[in-house]
């Protein structure tokens, strides 16, 4: 890993440590402190892939965001596990049914 790589995942290892004490009570709550974090970790996290943040996965909230990003990028939460292309799929053919048949009450 270079230098700016590490500095990254160190960065990010960091905001996470503050968010998850805001969170667990360890620091008191501040509304703008938060979201302050919150912004600059999914900034920070933008564009890291998964497999380098395997050890981050440890804080709660790196794992929010990189289900959001997944979310965002495939409609699809990595949390879910196997089952989530399954349930994906389900979902769209009832919803292709649904409008289906609006369309035909129409």
């Amino acid at each position: 890993m270079n230098e700016l790589a590490h500095n990254r995942h160190l960065f990010i290892e960091d905001l996470a440590r503050r968010l998850n004490a805001l969170e667990t009570g360890q620091r008191r709550m501040n509304a703008l402190d938060y979201r302050v974090h919150a912004r600059m970790l999914r900034h920070a996290l933008a564009g890291v892939p998964v497999k380098h943040l395997q050890v981050l996965t440890a804080y709660e909230v790196v794992c929010e965001v990189l289900d959001n990003r997944g979310f965002d990028e495939c409609g699809l939460l990595h949390s879910a596990g196997a089952q989530a292309r399954a349930l994906r799929d389900t979902t769209d053919t009832l919803l292709r049914r649904l409008q289906r048949g609006s369309r035909e009450a129409a």
